[in-house]
């Protein structure tokens, strides 16, 4: 009988602990469904980023010197870049130079024969011509290494006009031959006008920029010769003329256009300064 007391008595204290802890689950189930307090959930503070614009530089007015250049202390826009007047300027004067010599193409077979030359008188003026070209390549390279780009340049201009000049006045083949000899010896201004480009421009822009020397003397060859056949009606000589009057003109181009490299390089770095601006402030972290 003892026994079964205590059995009931444990089994009295279970039912007490099991009811208490289901009123504590009812309470926090009607406290957690009550509309009277809703459920708070908590936010997280949002990290606001404050970046602050750059500063830029104001842009001053151009005010070129006597010698075409802004003044100094004054920024370059990209379209007035010195490189780039230069580039310009090498490009014309290439253009003008093949130009002159492309107007005397189609007339020389005539102009060779109204001197008593025949075929073969041709072709040794060709030859002659080629001879004296490939040795003005030497000379001129090596001369343009000490003395500069730009006297070379001018010199092959003018020996280049003069030489025109001379072959349209040429009373006989021989004149014509030497003149032609001379003319050769002028011609390297396609080769100045690349050691030209590369004094200015960065090694992995040159062949580009040098490409475009090739180019313009295809475009000159291109419409060269139909505008000396065209000259040639009025006379067999003008297109020697005019090769020579557009060669002087090539000659001011350069004069009074073309700077040394040395100055452009000067201009650049110059230029590249003043077009710098300093670099936008780093975004700061607020909370």
């Amino acid at each position: 009988a003892n026994h079964v007391m205590e059995t009931l008595g444990a089994a009295e204290r279970e039912a007490a602990v099991a009811e208490a802890a289901v009123r504590a689950a009812r309470k926090r189930a009607e406290k957690f469904a009550s509309p009277s307090q809703p459920r708070q959930r908590t936010v997280p503070t949002p990290i606001v980023v404050n970046i602050a614009p750059p500063v830029l530089a104001k842009e001053p007015s151009i005010k070129p010197t006597q010698d075409g250049f802004p003044a100094k202390g004054v920024a370059t826009p990209r379209i007035y870049a010195p490189r780039d007047r230069a580039l310009l300027c090498v490009y014309t004067t290439v253009a003008i130079d093949m130009l002159g010599s492309a107007l005397t193409v189609p007339v020389m077979p005539f102009f060779v024969e109204s001197l008593g030359g025949d075929a073969s008188s041709l072709g040794i003026l060709f030859s002659t011509f080629a001879i004296a070209q490939m040795a003005a390549g030497l000379w001129m390279g090596a001369a343009s290494d000490r003395l500069g780009r730009r006297p070379i340049l001018l010199v092959s201009l003018f020996g280049s006009a003069i030489g025109m000049l001379g072959s349209g006045l040429a009373p006989t083949y021989d004149r014509l031959l030497a003149w032609r000899f001379f003319l050769g010896s002028f011609s390297g201004t396609s080769s100045t006008a690349n050691a030209y480009i590369a004094d200015i421009t960065n090694p992995s822009e040159r062949p580009r920029l040098m490409s475009w020397i090739g180019v313009v003397a295809s475009l000159c060859f291109m419409f060269g010769p139909g505008v000396g056949a065209g000259l040639s009606e009025l006379d067999v000589r003008a297109p020697f003329y005019a090769g020579s009057i557009i060669g002087f003109a090539a000659l001011g181009v350069a004069y009074f256009y073309l700077p040394p490299p040395e100055v452009i390089v000067q201009e650049e770095e110059r230029s590249w300064h003043h077009r710098r601006r300093p670099p936008p402030p780093r975004p700061s972290l607020s909370a």
